[in-house]
């Protein structure tokens, strides 16, 4: 117990007990120092200043409005100038209505309408008629196509060789030739007919399948005057076609011309072959 006095006297001592204890109470009293408010009262007028510095900023601001006034002028003007873009726009519909109008209502000698345009170039694709020429419509042909040796009512062989997807021509009172020649010796054999084309729905002429009239009949044999056997051989064959207002176009294709129409292959092997001789008798 004796111990404690000595205990209470250090924990006094480091706490400030005593007379010399009072002083930190005094100290922490001096309110006064944190009482000078009129230190932070004269932070009140110095923010009432910072107002009309903020107050300066919207006349600032405002001179921004009449900027931006004069761009609506400008942008007002932009109006009128795309405004004339839509009439020049406009143009171009008439420019491309008077072509459609121009095909479909050209007056023709024979009232079928004008095929195409007249300004256009010209076109058109070979055809022929096949075996079955008077059941079945004519095929195109390429490079290298097989045409039917047929017997007209005429007599003989011939090649039937026509026209489609003309276009850009007057179908009336054309003129059509067929010719195919003999690549060794050169000779020729020709046959040219004026004719009529129909108009097909997609406004382009061709030669009428059910009328041979309007195909070039070109006649092959007898063979009298080629150099080799009218079939199974290549020939060049040549084809123009032209309207009365002149326009026209020729077209050449090498082809091997048979005897394919069925039950006359062996007449048509006998008048076609090489050096046949009118009235020579076939087997």
């Amino acid at each position: 117990m004796r111990y404690v006095p000595v205990v209470l006297l250090s924990l006094c001592l480091a706490m400030g007990c005593g007379s010399e204890g009072d002083d930190p109470t005094q100290d922490s009293g001096t309110l006064e120092d944190a009482g000078t408010g009129q230190d932070s009262g004269t932070t009140l007028p110095d923010s009432g200043t910072t107002t009309p510095d903020s107050g300066t900023t919207t006349p600032d601001s405002g001179t921004t409005t009449p900027d931006s006034g004069t761009t609506t002028p400008d942008a007002g003007t932009t109006t009128p100038d795309a405004g004339t873009t839509t009439p020049d726009a406009g143009t171009t519909t008439p420019d491309a209505g008077t072509t459609t109008p121009d095909a479909g209502t050209i007056p023709t000698s024979c009232g079928i309408p004008f095929l195409g345009d007249p300004n256009g170039t010209p076109d058109f694709t070979i055809t022929a008629l096949g075996p079955n020429w008077m059941t079945s419509p004519a095929v195109p042909l390429t490079q290298g196509s097989i045409v039917s040796l047929i017997e007209p009512p005429q007599g003989g062989r011939v090649s039937f060789i026509g026209v489609r997807d003309v276009i850009n021509m007057d179908p009336c009172g054309v003129f059509l030739l067929g010719s195919l020649k003999d690549p060794i010796s050169n000779k020729r054999m020709v046959d040219s007919r004026t004719i009529n084309l129909e108009r097909s729905p997609d406004g382009k002429g061709s030669s009428a399948d059910e009328d041979y009239f309007t195909f070039s009949n070109v006649p092959l044999c007898p063979n009298n005057w080629s150099s080799m056997n009218l079939f199974d051989q290549e020939y060049e064959l040549t084809v123009i076609l032209q309207d009365k207002r002149g326009k026209g176009l020729q077209k050449i294709l090498t082809i091997r011309p048979a005897c394919n129409v069925p039950g006359e292959e062996r007449e048509c092997l006998c008048i076609c072959k090489q050096g046949y001789r009118l009235g020579e008798p076939c087997p």
